[in-house]
Protein backbone atom coordinates (compact mmCIF):
# COMPACT_ATOMS: atom_id res chain seq x y z
CA UNK A 1 0.00 0.00 0.00
CA UNK A 2 1.51 3.33 -1.22
CA UNK A 3 -0.35 5.98 0.89
CA UNK A 4 0.15 9.84 -1.12
CA UNK A 5 0.13 13.04 0.71
CA UNK A 6 -1.08 15.09 -2.10
CA UNK A 7 -1.65 19.43 -1.44
CA UNK A 8 0.37 19.07 2.29
CA UNK A 9 0.75 22.61 3.86
CA UNK A 10 3.85 22.36 5.99
CA UNK A 11 4.22 24.46 8.99
CA UNK A 12 7.99 25.00 10.19
CA UNK A 13 8.27 25.14 13.97
CA UNK A 14 11.37 25.99 15.50
CA UNK A 15 12.32 26.99 19.39
CA UNK A 16 15.05 29.93 18.96
CA UNK A 17 17.12 31.09 22.15
CA UNK A 18 17.66 34.90 21.38
CA UNK A 19 17.77 37.58 23.90
CA UNK A 20 13.23 38.53 24.08
CA UNK A 21 13.85 40.91 26.60
CA UNK A 22 15.68 43.07 24.33
CA UNK A 23 13.43 42.33 21.88
CA UNK A 24 10.73 43.40 24.00
CA UNK A 25 12.08 46.75 24.98
CA UNK A 26 13.17 47.42 20.99
CA UNK A 27 9.24 46.40 20.27
CA UNK A 28 8.04 49.09 23.08
CA UNK A 29 10.35 51.43 21.65
CA UNK A 30 9.07 50.99 18.05
CA UNK A 31 5.51 51.89 19.58
CA UNK A 32 6.49 54.69 21.98
CA UNK A 33 7.71 56.47 18.64
CA UNK A 34 5.04 55.76 16.24
CA UNK A 35 1.97 55.41 18.31
CA UNK A 36 -0.45 55.08 15.58
CA UNK A 37 1.36 52.41 13.79
CA UNK A 38 0.32 51.09 10.71
CA UNK A 39 -3.45 50.61 10.33
CA UNK A 40 -4.13 47.63 8.29
CA UNK A 41 -7.50 46.32 8.76
CA UNK A 42 -7.24 43.58 10.54
CA UNK A 43 -5.25 44.26 13.59
CA UNK A 44 -8.49 44.63 16.20
CA UNK A 45 -7.03 47.03 18.64
CA UNK A 46 -3.47 45.86 18.37
CA UNK A 47 -0.49 48.27 17.37
CA UNK A 48 1.63 47.37 14.30
CA UNK A 49 4.68 48.93 12.74
CA UNK A 50 5.74 49.68 9.28
CA UNK A 51 8.16 47.34 7.66
CA UNK A 52 11.26 47.50 9.99
CA UNK A 53 13.58 45.33 7.97
CA UNK A 54 16.28 48.32 7.95
CA UNK A 55 16.51 48.16 11.37
CA UNK A 56 20.15 48.08 12.96
CA UNK A 57 18.90 46.75 16.60
CA UNK A 58 21.48 44.09 17.58
CA UNK A 59 19.42 41.30 18.84
CA UNK A 60 16.66 42.31 15.84
CA UNK A 61 19.47 41.07 13.35
CA UNK A 62 20.62 38.45 14.86
CA UNK A 63 16.58 37.41 14.86
CA UNK A 64 16.56 38.72 10.63
CA UNK A 65 19.58 35.46 10.36
CA UNK A 66 17.85 32.80 12.16
CA UNK A 67 14.83 34.07 9.82
CA UNK A 68 16.29 33.72 6.65
CA UNK A 69 18.91 30.60 7.70
CA UNK A 70 15.31 28.86 8.27
CA UNK A 71 13.70 30.39 5.44
CA UNK A 72 16.19 28.65 3.13
CA UNK A 73 16.04 25.19 5.16
CA UNK A 74 12.26 25.08 4.31
CA UNK A 75 12.63 25.87 0.93
CA UNK A 76 15.58 23.31 0.52
CA UNK A 77 13.01 20.80 2.09
CA UNK A 78 9.77 21.96 1.02
CA UNK A 79 10.38 23.05 -2.17
CA UNK A 80 12.50 20.03 -3.57
CA UNK A 81 11.50 18.43 -7.08
CA UNK A 82 10.35 22.06 -7.91
CA UNK A 83 12.72 23.37 -11.02
CA UNK A 84 13.33 27.28 -10.89
CA UNK A 85 14.34 29.79 -13.81
CA UNK A 86 17.50 29.99 -11.70
CA UNK A 87 19.11 30.04 -8.57
CA UNK A 88 16.34 30.60 -6.83
CA UNK A 89 16.46 31.87 -2.64
CA UNK A 90 13.88 32.72 -0.07
CA UNK A 91 14.71 36.75 0.57
CA UNK A 92 13.23 38.39 4.00
CA UNK A 93 11.38 41.18 1.94
CA UNK A 94 9.01 42.36 5.15
CA UNK A 95 8.92 42.48 8.85
CA UNK A 96 6.99 44.19 10.89
CA UNK A 97 6.26 44.20 14.91
CA UNK A 98 2.84 43.68 16.70
CA UNK A 99 1.50 44.03 20.16
CA UNK A 100 -1.77 42.62 20.95
CA UNK A 101 -2.94 43.72 24.61
CA UNK A 102 -5.85 42.00 26.22
CA UNK A 103 -9.18 41.64 24.24
CA UNK A 104 -6.76 42.41 20.81
CA UNK A 105 -6.71 40.02 18.07
CA UNK A 106 -6.34 39.93 14.38
CA UNK A 107 -8.74 39.04 11.87
CA UNK A 108 -8.26 35.88 9.27
CA UNK A 109 -6.06 36.87 6.27
CA UNK A 110 -3.35 35.83 3.70
CA UNK A 111 -0.19 37.42 2.73
CA UNK A 112 -0.49 38.31 -0.88
CA UNK A 113 2.37 39.17 -3.62
CA UNK A 114 4.98 36.60 -0.94
CA UNK A 115 5.80 32.66 -1.15
CA UNK A 116 6.43 32.19 2.46
CA UNK A 117 5.36 33.78 5.27
CA UNK A 118 5.85 33.25 9.36
CA UNK A 119 5.79 34.73 12.85
CA UNK A 120 8.05 34.86 15.50
CA UNK A 121 6.70 35.37 18.77
CA UNK A 122 8.90 37.43 21.23
CA UNK A 123 6.22 37.33 24.28
CA UNK A 124 3.62 34.41 24.17
CA UNK A 125 2.11 33.39 27.64
CA UNK A 126 0.24 30.30 26.56
CA UNK A 127 -3.36 29.43 24.80
CA UNK A 128 -5.16 32.70 27.53
CA UNK A 129 -2.48 35.01 25.24
CA UNK A 130 -3.77 33.71 22.07
CA UNK A 131 -3.57 30.55 19.79
CA UNK A 132 -2.39 31.03 16.13
CA UNK A 133 -4.96 29.74 13.70
CA UNK A 134 -4.60 28.14 10.53
CA UNK A 135 -7.90 27.20 7.68
CA UNK A 136 -7.95 24.96 5.53
CA UNK A 137 -8.67 26.27 1.75
CA UNK A 138 -11.98 24.24 1.45
CA UNK A 139 -12.92 24.91 5.24
CA UNK A 140 -16.63 25.75 4.16
CA UNK A 141 -17.03 22.63 2.14
CA UNK A 142 -15.03 20.09 4.95
CA UNK A 143 -17.12 22.23 7.69
CA UNK A 144 -20.56 21.40 6.35
CA UNK A 145 -20.56 19.07 4.12
CA UNK A 146 -18.03 16.19 4.17
CA UNK A 147 -17.16 15.88 8.06
CA UNK A 148 -20.28 17.36 9.64
CA UNK A 149 -20.11 18.53 13.26
CA UNK A 150 -23.06 16.24 14.29
CA UNK A 151 -21.17 13.52 13.44
CA UNK A 152 -17.58 13.48 14.46
CA UNK A 153 -16.63 14.46 17.70
CA UNK A 154 -12.70 15.43 17.07
CA UNK A 155 -10.67 15.61 14.32
CA UNK A 156 -7.05 15.38 13.08
CA UNK A 157 -4.06 17.67 10.98
CA UNK A 158 -6.26 16.04 8.19
CA UNK A 159 -9.57 16.04 8.34
CA UNK A 160 -9.73 19.39 10.62
CA UNK A 161 -10.73 22.91 8.81
CA UNK A 162 -9.16 24.70 11.58
CA UNK A 163 -5.70 23.77 13.25
CA UNK A 164 -4.51 26.22 16.23
CA UNK A 165 -1.11 26.07 17.76
CA UNK A 166 -0.38 27.54 21.05
CA UNK A 167 2.89 29.09 20.63
CA UNK A 168 5.50 29.53 22.88
CA UNK A 169 7.98 33.03 23.33
CA UNK A 170 10.97 32.74 21.04
CA UNK A 171 8.82 30.38 18.82
CA UNK A 172 9.50 30.82 15.00
CA UNK A 173 6.81 29.94 12.54
CA UNK A 174 7.32 29.38 8.74
CA UNK A 175 4.17 28.40 6.38
CA UNK A 176 2.87 29.48 2.87
CA UNK A 177 1.83 32.99 2.35
CA UNK A 178 -1.05 31.77 0.92
CA UNK A 179 -2.30 29.77 3.71
CA UNK A 180 -5.39 31.69 5.67
CA UNK A 181 -4.58 32.17 9.67
CA UNK A 182 -6.13 34.45 12.73
CA UNK A 183 -4.93 35.03 15.80
CA UNK A 184 -7.51 34.26 18.93
CA UNK A 185 -8.35 37.08 21.07
CA UNK A 186 -5.80 37.91 23.97
CA UNK A 187 -7.76 37.23 27.23
CA UNK A 188 -4.32 37.79 29.34
CA UNK A 189 -3.51 40.44 31.66
CA UNK A 190 0.10 41.08 29.43
CA UNK A 191 0.42 41.89 26.17
CA UNK A 192 1.38 39.43 23.26
CA UNK A 193 4.23 40.67 21.30
CA UNK A 194 5.87 39.27 17.97
CA UNK A 195 7.28 39.88 14.74
CA UNK A 196 5.43 38.82 11.30
CA UNK A 197 7.45 38.35 8.09
CA UNK A 198 7.29 37.86 4.37
CA UNK A 199 9.53 36.44 1.58
CA UNK A 200 9.81 36.36 -1.98
CA UNK A 201 11.50 34.33 -4.65
CA UNK A 202 15.27 36.45 -5.42
CA UNK A 203 17.34 35.66 -8.54
CA UNK A 204 20.48 36.21 -6.37
CA UNK A 205 22.64 37.56 -9.41
CA UNK A 206 20.35 40.08 -10.95
CA UNK A 207 17.98 40.35 -7.55
CA UNK A 208 15.29 40.00 -10.69
CA UNK A 209 12.00 38.69 -8.19
CA UNK A 210 10.63 35.29 -9.81
CA UNK A 211 7.26 34.19 -8.81
CA UNK A 212 6.53 30.92 -8.25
Amino acid sequence: MNIIPLFTVPVMKIQLDLDTDKLTEFAFQMRDNDKKGLADGINNGGWQSNNIIEENHEEFKKLKKEITHHLQVYHSTIFQGMKFKGNVTQTLATIWAIINEKHQYVDWHTHPFATLSGVFYIKHDGVENGNILFKHPEHPQMTYLNWPSEIVESYNEVTSSVVNLTPKSNMLLIFPAWLNHSTAMNLYNDPRISLSFNSILKLPETNERKVV
